[in-house]
């Protein structure tokens, strides 16, 4: 039954719409299951009913016109219980409710089973039979295993737009996705869809070679001039190592990468549209497969090339005909030309139906403060020229807000801008809570823009620099020398003010595209310092680029992330010194102060191991973040189970608690992040 399962939600993920996925679905179980009846009854949320949206048994004339109360009926009590009903005979149930449309009387059995995503009762699935049985085990186990592997089809498809037809035409409910970048806007959506779709491209030959050849070369110059413009464009607006992205996008129109295959493509024949997606198709298949993160985001990069070079190649130079004001830019997939494309000032939030926090569309989202929200079931098209509210705080999409939601937002918005400002004079002044207790406000940092903003708000310092930012937006491990110029432009900006830099923390969520770690649970694998003390070569390197930029500057400390044994900070304090030892030697320097040296308390276990690690590191900065998703077990960039990420639970603040205490009791300094 397991090919029968595969192939049933194969099909129904590649019907053309709404009612042929229902119709497949009502059609291939009834086949796998030798019933004499498939329905599928779908959830109308607004008028609390459910509704006969496909049958392949029932009368065809009852199909969205027969529909029973969430209280009524035995698909009422499948949804009530949310679990699986199986009756022999039927109609004796006393929750049983006949309607003489469906011509359902000569039915006797009856196997339903709620389609749940995410805790809501999408609809219920129902197989009926003529004869008085009860289904076998078997069959209740595959009708439920079917049902649990649809739900997330018709959850992300456009059969939830039929699921919640009513909702979705009155939007009176925020639509829920994964905040990539924080922050409020209201504008209209302004949908970016590519004026030539490569999925458009019929394959085919050509038979003169050479002109094809001449269009591609003509085409592939254009898309580079193209793209130094976008990378120059953003250089105005963002430093380089955010910029460098696009020079990512070079390094893939090189001869060795899409350019060259598709170089052989058109050597064989192939028109020059085709050649480019064929090659890009294959491409994109590639990263798809990939099971890190990062290199399957990937994927939109190339396929966002090949939509650039097919544009080239139809069109020219031609722009994109701008907005005359502010919008919420609004596509399937965000990507990081589309940001190049608009200026900031009309760039008010972003809303991409894929997509993921690492991003290139998320990172500069972030980079340029502007919110950001990704990952929708809805179908986002429906979106072109709303009015939209994106809450990145939240997580949340209003579309078509009324008046009043609108202006309570209004007023939000209003206060961001006043606290902002608030900030930029405040932020001067000491950092004192009402009884007197001095608090020292750092912020956290990965891109110099970020740090730049900040020291002009006043800030303290920087209480965590991602180093990892700038090795994620290359293509090869930067040199010591381009380390050193990151480190001291960012050191530079907080000039007497502590600079806490963070060795390089990878794997996991952040991946390196030329360093790829395969792994089944990256979260618990491979990453951080247990990355680097297995190469280090690397953490030599980067420490040593870190201390050359420290001994002009005098204001960074070091911090280890990811520590979860004492061996760790032993081989890692080991390494230090030998870098410092050597550097000193280098500058004939041995009078030079070390840095500061920190652990994160990110891991449970460091929990356990406080007054040891006292006596090792100068200070311990809490990561939040991670703490909080080890300890509840939740993955917080997962949305089926962000909601239960709670940096207020009980657990985490009795932990937070006991290393604030454990810090005054060991005179250690302490930071949360």
């Amino acid at each position: 039954m397991l090919s029968q399962l595969r192939n049933i939600v194969e099909h129904v993920s590649q019907a053309g719409n709404a009612s042929d996925a229902l119709s497949v679905l009502v059609t291939e179980t009834r086949q796998a299951m030798n019933a004499d009846c498939c329905s599928v009854y779908l959830t109308d949320t607004e008028h609390g009913r459910y509704r006969l949206c496909a049958s392949d048994g029932l009368a065809d004339s009852s199909i969205g016109k027969v529909s029973m109360g969430f209280d009524e009926g035995i698909v009422g009590l499948v949804g009530q219980r949310e679990e699986p009903i199986n009756l022999a005979d039927a109609p004796s149930h006393p929750s049983f409710k006949y309607f003489p449309e469906t011509a359902e009387e000569t039915f006797k059995a009856l196997l339903g089973t709620p389609i749940t995503h995410r805790g809501d009762v999408l609809g219920v699935l129902v197989v009926q039979q003529i004869l008085p049985r009860s289904f076998d085990q078997g069959e209740e186990s595959f009708l439920v295993t079917l049902a649990t592997h649809l739900a997330g089809v018709l959850a992300h498809s456009e059969v939830k737009d039929k699921l919640q037809s009513a909702q979705l035409q009155s939007w009176q409910e925020p639509i829920e996705a994964v905040s990539a970048s924080s922050g409020i806007a209201i504008a209209k959506a302004w949908l970016n869809r590519p004026r030539h779709s490569l999925n458009s491209v019929k394959i085919a030959k050509s038979k003169d070679r050479d002109k094809e050849l001449a269009k591609f070369e003509q085409a592939l110059e254009r898309t580079r001039e193209e793209l130094s413009g976008l990378s120059i464009r953003l250089n105005e607006q963002l430093p380089k190592d955010v910029a460098a992205i696009f020079e990512l996008y070079k390094h893939m129109l090189a001869d060795a990468s899409l350019a060259g295959d598709i170089r052989s493509k058109l050597s064989q024949g192939y028109r020059c549209d085709s050649a480019i997606r064929l090659v890009v198709e294959h491409y994109v298949s590639q990263f798809e497969a990939m099971s890190d993160s990062y290199l399957r985001e990937r994927a939109l990069d190339v396929r966002d090339l090949g939509q650039r070079l097919l544009q080239a190649l139809y069109q020219g130079k031609k722009g994109m005909s701008l907005p005359d004001k502010a919008i919420i830019l609004v596509a399937e997939e965000v990507t990081a030309s589309m940001f190049a494309e608009l200026p900031r000032e009309l760039i008010a939030g972003v809303v991409s139906q894929r997509g993921a926090a690492n991003s290139h569309a998320a990172i500069l989202a972030r980079a340029m403060g502007i919110p950001a929200l990704l990952g929708f079931s809805l179908d986002v098209l429906q979106l072109d020229n709303l009015q939209l509210i994106v809450d990145g705080y939240t997580g949340k999409l209003f579309v078509e807000p009324d008046a009043l939601l609108q202006q309570e937002y209004a007023e939000l918005l209003v206060q961001q801008n006043e606290i902002d400002s608030l900030m930029a004079t405040e932020l001067e002044q000491p950092s004192v809570s009402l009884n007197g207790i001095e608090i020292e406000l750092l912020i956290n940092a990965g891109l110099n823009s970020e740090g730049d903003k900040a020291a002009k708000l006043g800030s303290g310092g920087v209480g965590l620099y991602r180093t990892e930012v700038p090795f994620l937006l290359r293509d090869r491990f930067p040199s010591e020398q381009e380390q050193y110029r990151v480190y001291r432009d960012i050191l530079q900006a907080y000039d007497g003010k502590n600079v806490c830099m963070r060795t390089l923390d990878v794997g996991g969520d952040k991946q390196l595209p030329y360093f790829p770690i395969v792994e089944e649970n990256p979260a618990l694998g491979w990453r951080g310092i247990r990355l680097t003390l297995d190469h280090p070569e690397i953490f030599l390197l980067q420490v040593r680029a870190m201390f050359r930029a420290a001994i002009e500057q005098g204001n960074m400390s070091l911090l280890l992330p990811m520590v979860s044994s004492l061996h760790e900070v032993d081989v890692s304090l080991r390494l230090i010194d030998q870098a410092w030892y050597e550097l000193r030697e280098e500058l004939n320097r041995p009078d030079l102060p070390r840095p500061k040296i920190g652990a994160m308390l990110e891991v449970p276990s460091t929990l356990f191991l406080l007054p040891e690690l006292a006596k090792r590191v100068d200070f311990w900065s809490v990561g939040s973040n991670d703490l909080t998703q080890y300890m509840l077990a939740v993955d917080r960039n997962n949305p089926r189970v962000a909601g239960l990420f709670d940096t207020l639970h009980p657990a985490v603040l009795r932990a937070l608690a006991q290393v604030v205490e454990q810090g005054h009791q060991h005179n250690v300094p302490v930071c949360v992040r």
